[in-house]
């Protein structure tokens, strides 16, 4: 019997949709580049694309910080170059530079909670312990809200079909890695008793919906020998439940 394809993780496709996201909504924000032309138009969104790059964003929350500060830092630059055309006006002269230092601090505030934002994620990085445990929390988060639009993982964007001189690509195998994490998210005290045991647990436990059923044993190997953070995560919830 073949093995239905596999549908995306979605850990893996969100950070690039808020990317996506993040750069078309940022683009939106700027002000309108040097010169009307496509060229100039891209020059404008390639430098914005590396100024927030070399605010070393880690996570999409960084990100959305850094782009709120590089709008605001373009649109202080604006400000000026409009108090410099309007320098025989002192009333649009003076309503421009203030505007300019008001986005000036709009930016410095939104650099300093970055800073901020970022040393809070160095400093859970340095305990393994909370690592794991904010992993599990992002993973829970992004399953449930994906699974209030209507499934249980969103749909990647569709790659365009190849030409029909070329042969079909083999569909993907299922990934037990995956599909042991997402067993994990959804019975994640069933999944720690299985870790902690290394096996399934011979009699049923108190509390468990009977409803669940019982992993096949190869999701049962995955549980025990996966490496990613969400599964890592699973041994502090095993020492928690034997403590």
């Amino acid at each position: 019997m073949d093995t239905p394809p596999q549908s995306p993780d979605p850990t893996l496709l969100l950070p690039r949709d808020s990317y996506y996201q993040l750069i078309h909504t940022l683009r939106a924000a700027l002000p309108p580049p040097v010169i009307d032309s496509p060229e100039d138009l891209a020059r404008r969104d390639n430098a914005a694309i590396a100024h927030v790059a070399s605010l070393l964003p880690a996570t999409a929350d960084e990100a959305s910080v850094a782009a709120q500060l590089v709008a605001a830092n373009a649109a202080a630059m604006d400000c000026l170059r409009l108090a410099q055309e309007h320098r025989g006006d002192p009333k649009l002269f003076l309503k421009s530079n203030a505007m300019a230092i008001s986005m000036m601090r709009q930016a410095q505030t939104a650099r300093t909670l970055l800073q901020r934002v970022q040393a809070e994620r160095q400093r859970l990085a340095a305990d393994g312990a909370a690592t794991d445990k904010a992993t599990w929390t992002e993973y829970c988060a992004i399953w449930l809200m994906t699974d209030a639009l209507g499934g249980a993982r969103p749909a990647a964007v569709a790659e365009p079909p190849p030409p029909a001189a070329q042969p079909q690509a083999e569909e993907p195998v299922a990934d037990p890695n995956a599909e042991a994490e997402q067993y994990a998210i959804l019975h994640p005290q069933l999944a720690a008793h299985i870790y902690a045991l290394g096996g399934l647990p011979e009699t049923v436990m108190p509390g468990l919906d009977p409803t669940i059923n019982p992993p096949a044993p190869e999701l049962v190997q995955a549980i025990i020998t996966g490496n990613s953070p969400a599964l890592r995560a699973l041994d502090t919830s095993a020492r928690q439940q034997s403590g």
